[in-house]
Order: C-alpha cells, then sequence, then structure tokens
C-alpha cells in the first residue's frame, strides 16, 4: 500500500533535510505531488525528477539548483519562484504560471512550455533550446542570451520581450505576435 504524503508531511521532509551540520537537499525522485502547496519554501538543490507536481502551489519557491528533468508541471502555480540554474530538461510544465520567475541560466531543453505564462520572466542564459513554447506569453520576459534554438514559438506573444543576443537558430516563430514591439529582436 503506498503512503499518501500530505502538505504537513513535506513540510516535516523539508524542515528535516536542513537540520544539523550538513545541509542534505531533499530527495522526492518521482514522487506524486499533485496539487501540494509548497509556497514560499526552500527547496534549493532539491531533487524532484520525474515527479508529479500538476496543480502545485510553488509561487515564491526557491529551487535554485534543483534537478527536475523529466518531472511534470502542468498547470503549476510558479509566480515569484527562484529558479537559477535549475535543470527542467524534458519537463512538461504545459499551462504553467512562471510570471516574475528567475530562470537565469536555467536548462529547459526539450521541455513542454506551451500556453505558459511568462510575463516578466527572466530567462536570461537559460537553455531552451528545442523546447515547445507555442502559445506562450513572453510579454517583457528578458530573454538576454538565452537559446533559443531549434525552439517553438508559433503563436507566443512577445510583447516588450528584450531578446540581446539570443540565439535564435532554426526557432519557429509562424503567428508569433508583436514582433515589432520585441526589443531587440531581428526576426
Amino acid at each position: 500500500m503506498d503512503r499518501v504524503l500530505t502538505d504537513r508531511d513535506l513540510w516535516f521532509l523539508i524542515a528535516q533535510s536542513s537540520v544539523g551540520d550538513t545541509y542534505r537537499p531533499l530527495n522526492l525522485r518521482g514522487a506524486n505531488l499533485e496539487g501540494t502547496n509548497l509556497a514560499g519554501a526552500d527547496l534549493s538543490g532539491a531533487n524532484f525528477s520525474k515527479a508529479n507536481l500538476k496543480r502545485a502551489n510553488l509561487s515564491g519557491v526557491n529551487l535554485s539548483g534543483a534537478y527536475l528533468a523529466n518531472a511534470t508541471l502542468i498547470e503549476a502555480n510558479l509566480t515569484d519562484a527562484n529558479l537559477e540554474n535549475i535543470i527542467l530538461d524534458q519537463a512538461d510544465m504545459y499551462a504553467c504560471n512562471l510570471t516574475k520567475a528567475d530562470l537565469t541560466d536555467a536548462k529547459l531543453n526539450k521541455a513542454i512550455l506551451s500556453k505558459a505564462c511568462l510575463i516578466e520572466t527572466d530567462l536570461s542564459r537559460a537553455d531552451l533550446s528545442q523546447t515547445q513554447m507555442d502559445s506562450c506569453d513572453l510579454t517583457r520576459a528578458n530573454l538576454m542570451k538565452t537559446n533559443l534554438s531549434g525552439a517553438n514559438l508559433s503563436n507566443a506573444d512577445i510583447f516588450e520581450a528584450k531578446f540581446s543576443r539570443t540565439y535564435l537558430n532554426e526557432t519557429v516563430l509562424k503567428g508569433a505576435k508583436n514582433t515589432d514591439r520585441a526589443k531587440g529582436f531581428k526576426g
């Protein structure tokens, strides 16, 4: 019989991982955490690879340096989250909310960000190569030095997004909105 972790159980595990002389990153690889509320938690360096965080509330969370490759974050709330140096390769983040999140130096190779909200999100120096970003909202997002090689931004809204030194090799921009209003965009 599988044991279901409550939000209280998770907060207890988080507290235990940071007690004592040495920090032990939380390991919840493959865990089913659908709908969990971890808003504001410090989960830096944690392992959530292949975990199900569908519709989880992760607003204001610190996941810097965390490992979430192949994780499911469909419709998750990551507003104002610290996701610096995070690994989200092949993660499914369909329709998640990343408004004002910090994804500086993040790895999102082959991730799914279709219909995601990335308003005022910092994606500087992030690797978004071969990422599905169709119909996402990149309004005022920072894409400085971001790798968008082979990414699909079809029908994405790039209103006032910053494209300074962004890599756009083989990037699909069919139907992208507000290209004339993007800063530094040379499509």
